[in-house]
């Protein structure tokens, strides 16, 4: 039925011709008209046969249905562009039910008659060899006629739908409508026209080959684009790496200038701690409740005082607690095994005397211990020795210091105040006075304890 026999379709002595090809165009798809039809008797390896014939006779696409047999429509090479676009008659075939028959207008041909190709469905879906081939309107009703009867073969009383416009042919049954039938959301690829050969047309091949020109030009563009930007990414993040750097080199280094801030900077001056020592002491009686003071040193933070309970005395150490809460606010502390000695701290806020103007150290040395000698009281200074790092673990160079000092601790009977009488004592500091007081409390011994700083001479 669907095959035909030679006598009525020789596909070697008439091959399908371009002129017979027609495209109508639904939902803005392409469908293709005038296949040649052919059944496929290989079930193995079926594209390997329908490319075998394509190329022997010269073919360029081909659409294929697989019902109740394989079956392909060849299309020739043709200046149509079919490549891409969709059967009709395999659309058709698959869309509808049952054994069918649908009828398409094609348009009017050269003579002015209207021309129709159909489809013949069998009731197991195969498509009759008579599909798919263009009819003018004055033999459409007869080939369908024909059609019936192949179609119904031994069951003649079959009712065969015909599917068209009604309003054209009374003898059609069922309307059809191809823009609902064949809307994009029932199109499958299977409906899709195939390549039989790889490869591209001249006309392809030149589109192609200028395409291909034209993307080049556009990659190297691109990647020209790409690689000044990657080039001017790479020195913006150059740049800020080195800049990083140096911000993390001066950090180091302010970090190592930091280490190295004039100690003298944060203390006061000798005339400020004399007065902020004599300020304390007037605080301090020489009897609280009894207790008689021992030692008392003063620093820059503060007087740290030792009180002794006089032995055969009759004085607590609770009276002597009140009473020192009393006037400093704070709590004595006691020895547990001497518990005739008593400490407590004062603190006192002196103000610091800042930066001093850099002297020669050798100038520094001579002032001070001038100025012993003009009160008789022998004096020994000690050099601080200073260790350089000259350079820190990334191999950088690292400041140094830039003075130098000496330490001194003298004893003495002669008041402070008394010693260090006049001048501003520029580069000089007093880190502590300790007043012993004698039992007797008749004199006192004053322990002096201070820095002397100058301008360093690095040494080559």
């Amino acid at each position: 039925m669907y095959g035909k026999n030679k006598s009525n379709r020789d596909k070697l002595e008439s091959p399908v011709n371009e002129k017979s090809i027609r495209i109508l165009t639904i939902n803005k798809n392409r469908f293709v008209v005038g296949l040649e039809w052919e059944t496929i008797k290989a079930h193995r390896k079926v594209m390997q046969e329908v490319r075998k014939i394509g190329k022997a006779r010269n073919l360029d696409v081909v659409a294929i249905r697989k019902a109740e047999a394989i079956q392909a429509g060849f299309a020739p090479k043709s200046k149509q562009k079919l490549r891409g676009a969709y059967s009709l008659i395999i659309s058709l075939a698959s869309l509808l039910e049952g054994s069918c028959i649908a009828v398409i207008p094609l348009g009017l041909n050269d003579e002015g008659e209207e021309e129709y190709t159909l489809v013949g469905r069998t009731e197991k879906g195969a498509i009759h060899s008579i599909s798919d081939t263009i009819y003018p309107e004055s033999k459409i009703k007869q080939v369908v006629l024909d059609l019936k009867q192949d179609l119904r073969g031994s069951k003649q009383n079959t009712e065969i739908p015909v599917y068209g416009d009604r309003d054209k042919f009374s003898w059609i049954t069922e309307s059809l409508d191809l823009n609902e039938i064949l809307k994009a959301s029932n199109i499958r690829k299977e409906f899709r026209l195939k390549p039989l050969q790889w490869g591209m047309t001249k006309n392809q091949l030149i589109g192609f080959a200028a395409t291909l020109m034209m993307s080049s030009v556009v990659v190297f563009f691109i990647l020209d684009h790409l690689d000044e930007q990657e080039r001017i990414k790479r020195v913006a993040i150059q740049n800020m790496l080195m800049k990083q750097e140096e911000i993390n080199r001066n950090a180091r280094y302010q970090a190592a200038l930091d280490k190295l801030k004039h100690p003298w900077i944060s203390t006061s001056s000798i005339p400020v701690f004399l007065a902020g020592c004599e300020e304390g002491l007037k605080k301090l009686d020489l009897s609280k409740k009894g207790w008689t003071p021992a030692t008392i040193k003063c620093s820059q933070g503060g007087l740290d005082v030792n009180y002794n309970r006089p032995d055969n005395s009759a004085v607590t150490a609770e009276e002597f607690v009140k009473a020192v809460q009393e006037t400093f606010g704070t709590v004595p502390a006691f020895s547990i095994t001497q518990t005739n000695v008593s400490a407590f701290f004062v603190e006192n806020t002196l103000p610091p005397n800042g930066d001093d103007p850099f002297q020669g150290m050798g100038e520094q040395l001579l002032k001070i211990v001038s100025l012993f000698q003009s009160v008789n009281i022998p004096a020994a200074l000690t050099e601080v020795t200073i260790k350089d790092v000259k350079k820190n673990d990334e191999g950088e160079d690292l400041p140094l210091q830039d003075w130098q000092e000496y330490t001194f601790d003298v004893e003495t009977n002669v008041p402070p105040q008394l010693v260090f009488k006049e001048g501003e004592f520029i580069g000089m500091r007093l880190n502590s006075i300790i007043y012993e007081v004698a039992q007797d409390q008749g004199s006192i011994v004053y322990k002096i304890s201070g820095s002397v700083y100058g301008k360093r001479v690095v040494k080559p």
